[in-house]
């Protein structure tokens, strides 16, 4: 399998662009216990909010009515009341607060959900299960939505899951390889088409390039799509799954997160697992040797084999080939992939051992660091982290303005998002930041 880099099509990049929303994604999700609960803080119910966009726009994927990059943020259009987004390689996926779907952006492999395979630079709304375009039902009753590379993801207040777009690999989960324009419901394990029984129970889930993660009530681990390197973590070298198989994962998840090629996930004892390749030290266990079944991450400054692993940590994030902490001390630990400065340690050496990441306008070695964050996002290869005060920082690659700061120069340290509207060097940050997503190469947050 190629690696692609930047630079490369589209259609190969990606990021796992996990939404981060300071609160609870709907109070309705959480009284019913079958949706996804909150991902930062379990206390408060989310303020929806307006969507800005910076980075590559080229397809769209900005919304705000065009078709160019912006290397500070930009008003999306006609779209208000945003809960949760997510980024894929040229597409966007957002949730309203009433729970339904709305996206834009590329739309060759039916990504927007709309019935189509019309691109667009505006927001439209995604169908229900079962219609054609032009549709006269939207899809409702959502709780939280992840976007894949060319697929997107919805999970549903009833504890089910939905899949469109991209089929390749069996990413949809509805045990077949057909592209679909409008939402399928997701197979139970071991079924076959046409399914008979779904999916149900799910708690949290994730999209990442070509295969899915999906945790079920009562800790129970399922994934499904491209299987090339171990990244379903099952334990086999089947190269693909079109319904979903059970993890070998011993102890109870709390949330995923999927790369490229590589799978985490945040244990409920504040540990971290990872699976897949392993060839940048995604997987965080000191070494660069691949495997389908899940490691203990180690702690920062171990070398292998490990003696000390990595604890109290509250969420974990994945990019195209590297993969992030948030410790509850409010810092980020972040190992693999470091060629455009994305773990943002003022370096651009790959780290198989989690380091931290430094302060704003440090240099290597790095006498201060990063703290004060509350949630973050990975992107192909630029990581943004929402902070206490509801400020973004961002580093990483950024040669469409994907890091915000209104330049298009690479990061290997932090340095604040601009406002709407400013240029380099910007006066203003931009604030009242309520949830931040990335995409493969473009960045979207809510604020109020």
């Amino acid at each position: 399998m190629r690696f692609p880099r930047p630079g490369d099509s589209v259609r190969t990049l990606r990021r796992r662009a996990a939404a981060v929303c300071v609160a609870a994604l709907l109070t309705s999700a959480i009284s019913s216990g079958t949706g996804l609960a909150a991902r930062v803080d379990h206390t408060r119910a989310i303020t929806p909010g307006p969507v800005v966009a910076w980075g590559n726009g080229t397809l769209g994927q900005l919304g705000d009515g065009r078709t160019s990059s912006s290397p500070v943020p930009v008003r999306t259009s006609r779209i208000r009341q945003v809960i949760d987004l997510d980024g894929g390689a040229g597409h966007t996926v957002s949730l309203r607060a009433d729970g339904t779907v709305w996206t834009w952006g590329l739309n060759d492999r039916g990504q927007l959900g709309n019935g189509t395979t019309r691109s667009t630079d505006r927001p439209v709304r995604v169908c229900a299960p079962g219609q054609s375009a032009p549709c006269s039902r939207p899809l409702t009753d959502v709780v939280a939505v992840s976007a894949g590379a060319s697929h997107t993801l919805a999970l549903r207040s009833d504890g089910t899951v939905v899949a469109w777009g991209d089929n390749e690999y069996g990413q949809l989960g509805d045990a077949t390889s057909t592209d679909r324009s409008t939402p399928v419901q997701v197979c139970a394990p071991g079924q076959t088409a046409p399914c008979s029984s779904f999916l149900t129970g799910i708690t949290n889930l994730d999209a990442g390039y070509w295969h899915n993660l999906a945790v079920q009530i009562g800790g129970t681990l399922h994934s499904w799509g491209l299987n090339s390197s171990g990244q379903l973590g099952d334990g086999s070298n089947v190269f693909n799954s079109t319904t979903p198989v059970q993890a070998a994962l011993t102890g109870a998840p709390g949330n995923v997160a999927a790369g490229r090629y590589h799978s985490l996930a945040h244990m409920t004892d504040s540990t971290v697992r990872s699976w897949g390749f392993n060839g940048f030290g995604q997987l965080g266990d000191g070494t660069t040797t691949s495997t389908n079944l899940p490691v203990q991450v180690c702690a920062q400054g171990q070398t292998a084999p490990c003696a000390a692993f990595l604890t109290g940590v509250n969420e974990v994030a994945a990019g195209a080939d590297y993969s992030l902490a948030l410790p509850t001390d409010g810092t980020i630990r972040g190992w693999g992939d470091n060629g455009f400065g994305q773990l943002g340690d003022g370096t651009t050496t790959h780290r198989n051992t989690p380091v931290q990441t430094c302060a704003e306008g440090q240099t290597a070695p790095c006498g201060a660091f990063l703290t004060g964050v509350i949630g973050f996002a990975a992107g192909g290869y630029h990581t943004l982290a929402l902070q206490s005060d509801l400020t973004l920082k961002g580093w990483g690659y950024n040669l469409s303005g994907q890091i915000g700061d209104g330049t298009t120069a690479n990061r290997s340290t932090p340095v604040q998002v601009c406002a709407v509207r400013q240029t380099a060097p910007c006066s203003q940050p931009l604030s009242g930041v309520i949830a931040v997503a990335a995409g493969g190469d473009h960045s979207l947050a809510t604020h109020h």
